[in-house]
């Protein structure tokens, strides 16, 4: 597991997409789905690219229907979203993929 407190350097965001999807990469490896919104940075790249290597799924909001591209924009750019949606569309995804 991630202790943001002992990690100080490394997750500058509180609280942390990556620290939580960096822990769901190593508890639930090939068994969770990352879901990544509207927000600021980069916060969640990191965490989401070790989701994805475990063998997760990663979807992002798209530009279109995002407040912030930031940090789906970040996901996008790394190439690790497997889908990225319209705001509007993203729970139907899920519930197909369950």
């Amino acid at each position: 597991m991630i202790n943001v407190s002992e990690n100080k350097e490394d997750f500058i965001y509180r609280p942390s997409v990556d620290a939580l999807m960096l822990s769901v990469a190593v508890f639930f490896p090939g068994r969770a789905l990352g879901v990544i919104l509207s927000g600021m940075g980069n916060d969640g790249m990191k965490g989401l690219m070790a989701l994805k290597k475990s063998g997760g799924r990663v979807f992002a909001q798209n530009e279109e229907t995002c407040v912030v591209y930031g940090m789906p924009k970040a996901v996008v750019d790394a190439g690790i979203a497997d889908k990225v949606l319209p705001i509007e569309e993203m729970a139907g995804e899920i519930i197909n993929l369950v």
